[in-house]
Order: C-alpha cells, then sequence, then structure tokens
C-alpha cells in the first residue's frame, strides 16, 4: 500500500493544470480537448473515496477557477460534487475493470458538464448556445475524449500508487 499526501495529491492536480492550459492546446481535436483535471479527480475518488474525490474535487475546482473567466466558485463546486459522486461510484462498483473506468469517466464527464452549464444559465444571461447545441458540440466530444486520455492516465497513476481493493489510502 502506498500513502498518498494531500500535498502529493495537490501537487499531481497542479500539474495537471500546467498540463492542461499548455500542452492539451496542442492535441485538440475540432476545438476540443480533455479535461486532465476531472480525470485526476475521478481517480481519487474511484480509488480513494468519496472524502478524498471532494477534497481533491475542491482543490482541482480551485485551481480552475483561479484561471477560469466564469464566476469564481462554480468549478469548486462542479469538481467537488463529481469526486464525491466518483467516489460513492468507487463503493459500488468494479473500479479495476477499464469498462467501467471509462464508463464512469463519460458519465462523470458528462455530469460535471450539464452541472456548470446549468449553473452558468442560472446566474449569466450571456449564454448563446441551446443546450442541444452545447450538448452536440461540446459534452459528447468531451466526453469521448476525456475518456480515450483516462485510460493511459488511469493505468499510470495506478501503477505508481498502486492502488486496487478497499485500502485506505490516505
Amino acid at each position: 500500500m502506498y500513502k498518498i499526501s494531500r500535498l502529493q495529491i495537490c501537487f499531481i492536480l497542479a500539474l495537471a493544470l500546467i498540463l492542461h492550459l499548455t500542452v492539451l492546446d496542442y492535441i485538440k481535436i475540432s476545438g476540443v480537448k480533455p479535461d486532465l483535471l476531472l480525470i485526476i479527480v475521478i481517480f481519487f475518488g474511484l480509488f480513494l473515496g468519496r472524502g478524498t474525490g471532494l477534497e481533491s474535487g475542491f482543490a482541482a475546482g480551485l485551481f480552475k477557477d483561479l484561471f477560469a473567466l466564469d464566476f469564481f466558485g462554480i468549478n469548486v463546486f462542479v469538481f467537488a460534487i463529481t469526486g464525491y459522486l466518483a467516489g460513492l461510484a468507487g463503493a459500488r462498483f468494479s473500479r479495476e475493470s477499464k469498462k467501467t473506468q471509462i464508463l464512469l469517466v463519460v458519465l462523470l464527464t458528462a455530469f460535471s458538464m450539464i452541472l456548470h452549464f446549468m449553473i452558468v444559465s442560472i446566474f449569466s444571461k450571456w449564454i448563446y448556445l441551446s443546450f442541444s447545441e452545447y450538448l452536440a458540440g461540446s459534452i459528447i466530444p468531451t466526453c469521448i475524449y476525456t475518456a480515450i486520455i483516462s485510460i493511459p492516465v488511469f493505468s499510470k497513476l495506478m501503477k505508481v500508487y498502486k492502488v486496487r481493493g478497499s485500502e485506505e489510502y490516505l
């Protein structure tokens, strides 16, 4: 068993944010790039439990809010809820299964994007996209792309932290 400290989680999230803001811009497909921060949050929630998912989601959302042009706090809320839900799902599903991981990444990415859209729709008067346009143009491609990128990221993190089963890691 490998212990993961909160400092290590914050370091991984900060590294993911830097990659998200720099390198991932070069691998965009039709203007869509995978959400690396969300992949990390889902991984921590899935393998380390709902408390760690909530904490890592809060930290990831805070990091993202610092660089986003959104309302401050929306990403904190959305990522924290998503991390918590990943933790709940990790207790109910076989988290070592690649199919389960991909399905959960797709569902949780869609959930976070829909929740983000709904919150922004409530507080902003400047949304020019309908939900169906947002769904077809952004949610579906991002979910697929994020799920594909999550496969090697999950494998690497599972090897590095030797996570499996229902052990306590934090």
